[in-house]
């Protein structure tokens, strides 16, 4: 008789092992949380596909009701990068000790006699020498960073973007044509701590870092070029941005095929920063603290037995853009205005305005206007590429947003 090899234990019963009873139901359960994982990811897939579908049906309805209102003065285009308006919840950490000294700078800036002197020449400049219509690009067609169009891409810099473009500009009309370099927002969103990031930021504070650290030069061959991602859309979404602040950070050193300067020799700097318009400031991390920034209005309303009005406010910017070059301009974006092609934005409503601002952001105003109708308007530079709106550009009348408390900037070499 063979012996059996069949293991038995001491009893003498055959002995199974542990993986032959446990294999088949492993088997089971990893087939099962196959199924209910594939079965998640096709419901999240058409939930997403359900939001997609539903939003752009939103958003076109926003521009057939631009394009068939017969009292519209602009023109909308459907963008699919478009966004509706919703809490991305962008927060930004904020140094209130930082802050607080360029706080205390600014209002240093207006003691000083260099400010003093600008603000006379605003006030005793001739308002029947403004012409009805302004465009810096015509007025200094020697300065190419002008009529430059940014992409901000994956990063909410644009409060960045466009301080260090109207740096640019100022450097060239002040040279008279001779500087024609662009400015790094790079170096500004990485370098100054307390400016901002991707996440979103101050120009006013922007500006004061090219009084107090100078900026290098930027664009694709400078010292520190712009390196964010511009393929994510036009604009790309706000979503994007916190995965992209991840790869922000500070470098002090050109890239290797700049070989003009080193870095810190790079640098160019202004003289004083302001802000045109009266705003406040945030100064505290919990944003309870805050505080009036000195302001070129503010400043000349204390002077005066009543306050300006807003046509006089309004001489006071253009004086500002025909002598001296471009200022950045920061107001809310209702969700319309991503679709715009052509003519003289203005929000399709009143109505429900705050549910449709999708971000503030922050442009480069350039000149103005009069529309048909003989209603003010600005002009301006967006960061979006030249592939959105006019070429990168648009006009906007912001009679209906100037209790929002839009913000003008700029600085002087």
């Amino acid at each position: 008789m063979l012996k059996s090899r069949e293991r038995r234990d001491a009893s003498g019963r055959p002995k199974c092992g542990f993986w032959h009873i446990a294999a088949p139901i492993l088997v089971t359960l990893i087939a099962i949380a196959l199924v209910v994982s594939l079965l998640l990811i096709y419901v999240n897939s058409q939930r997403i596909r359900r939001e997609i579908d539903e939003n752009a049906e939103y958003l076109n309805d926003l521009v057939r009701k631009v394009n068939e209102n017969p009292k519209s003065t602009w023109k909308a285009k459907f963008n699919k990068f478009g966004s509706k308006a919703k809490d991305y919840g962008l927060k930004s950490p904020r140094n209130e000790t930082a802050i607080t000294e360029y706080f205390n700078l600014l209002e240093k800036f207006f003691e000083w006699d260099i400010m003093k002197n600008h603000i006379k020449t605003l006030q005793e400049f001739p308002v029947d020498e403004l012409p009805e219509s302004f465009d810096s690009r015509e007025k200094w067609s020697n300065c190419p960073s002008i009529s430059y169009v940014p992409n901000q891409g994956g990063c909410g810099s644009c409060y960045a973007v466009a301080a260090v473009g109207v740096a640019a500009d100022r450097a060239c009309i002040q040279s008279n044509g001779t500087y024609k370099a662009l400015f790094s927002d790079e170096d500004v969103l990485g370098c100054c701590a307390v400016c901002g990031n991707c996440l979103g930021g101050d120009p006013l504070k922007a500006l004061t870092y090219w009084v107090q650290e100078g900026l290098v030069t930027g664009g694709r061959d400078g010292c520190r070029p712009y390196s964010f991602d511009t393929s994510c859309g036009v604009p790309c979404s706000p979503a994007v941005f916190p995965e992209n602040e991840k790869s922000r950070g500070c470098v002090r050193r050109c890239q290797n095929i700049y070989y003009q300067n080193k870095y810190d020799d790079d640098k160019h700097y202004a003289s004083i920063a302001y802000s045109m318009y009266p705003r406040g400031m945030t100064l505290s991390a919990d944003g309870k603290k805050r505080a009036q920034v000195p302001t070129i209005i503010g400043h000349i309303n204390k002077t005066m037995e009543e306050p300006i009005s807003l046509d006089e406010i309004r001489t006071i910017l253009k004086t500002e853009l025909f002598l001296f070059g471009p200022t950045t301009m920061a107001f809310p974006v209702p969700e319309e205005f991503l679709h715009y092609a052509e003519g003289v934005f203005r929000p399709i409503t009143e109505e429900k305005f705050n549910d449709r601002v999708v971000y503030w952001h922050v442009v480069r105003l350039i000149g103005w206007g009069k529309d048909k109708d003989g209603a003010h308007y600005w002009l301006a530079v967006n960061s979006f590429g030249r592939n959105w709106g006019d070429n990168g550009v648009f006009k906007i009348n912001v009679d209906s947003m100037e209790k929002f408390g839009l913000e003008y900037e700029a600085a002087l070499i």
